[in-house]
C-alpha cells in the first residue's frame, strides 16, 4: 500500500494540538482548578466562622458572598476547560462576555441586597475577598509559575499587504 498523507476529511477541520499546547491547556485547567478548590475552602472557613456568630446576619451574609464567589470562580473553570475547543476569537469573546455577565451579576446582587437587615454586607464583602481575590491570586501564582510558553501557529500564507 502506498503511504498516503494524512489529509482530514473535515476541510473546516484544526490542525492537531501539539505537545507544548496541550501541555500549556493542562496547565491553565489545573491552575483554575487548584484556584477554585482554594477559594472555597476559604470561603467555608468564613462560613464556620460566620456560624459561630451571634447574629444570623453574619451567616447569611457570608452566604451570599460565598455564592458570588462561585459567580465569579466557576466560569472561569469551564472557560479553562472550553477553551482548547474554541477559536481564538470566540475564546476572547467567552473571556470578555463571561466577565461582563459576572460583573453584571455581582454588581446587581450587591445593590439588591444593600438594604437588607438579614444581610450582613461586611460578611457578604468578606467571602468575596477571601473567595474571590484567593482564588485569583493563588491562580496568578500557578500560572506564573509554571511559565507555559504561547504556542502559537505561524500563517500558513503570507498576506499581501499593499
Amino acid at each position: 500500500m502506498p503511504a498516503q498523507p494524512e489529509t482530514p476529511s473535515d476541510p473546516g477541520a484544526r490542525p492537531p494540538v501539539s505537545a507544548r499546547r496541550a501541555a500549556s491547556d493542562r496547565s491553565m485547567q489545573r491552575a483554575t482548578l487548584i484556584a477554585a478548590g482554594v477559594g472555597l475552602v476559604a470561603d467555608l472557613v468564613l462560613l464556620a466562622i460566620a456560624v459561630t456568630r451571634p447574629e444570623s446576619a453574619a451567616l447569611y451574609g457570608a452566604l451570599v458572598g460565598t455564592g458570588l464567589t462561585l459567580v465569579i470562580v466557576l466560569p472561569t473553570v469551564a472557560i479553562a476547560f472550553a477553551g482548547p475547543r474554541l477559536t481564538p476569537v470566540s475564546m476572547a469573546a467567552t473571556v470578555l462576555g463571561s466577565w461582563a455577565v459576572k460583573m453584571f451579576v455581582v454588581i446587581l446582587v450587591l445593590l439588591l441586597v444593600r438594604d437588607m437587615a438579614a444581610l450582613s454586607t461586611t460578611w457578604i464583602g468578606l467571602a468575596l475577598l477571601v473567595g474571590a481575590v484567593s482564588a485569583m491570586v493563588v491562580e496568578a501564582t500557578v500560572l506564573m509559575r509554571t511559565r507555559q510558553p504561547l504556542d502559537v501557529a505561524p500563517p500558513s500564507e503570507p498576506r499581501d499587504h499593499g
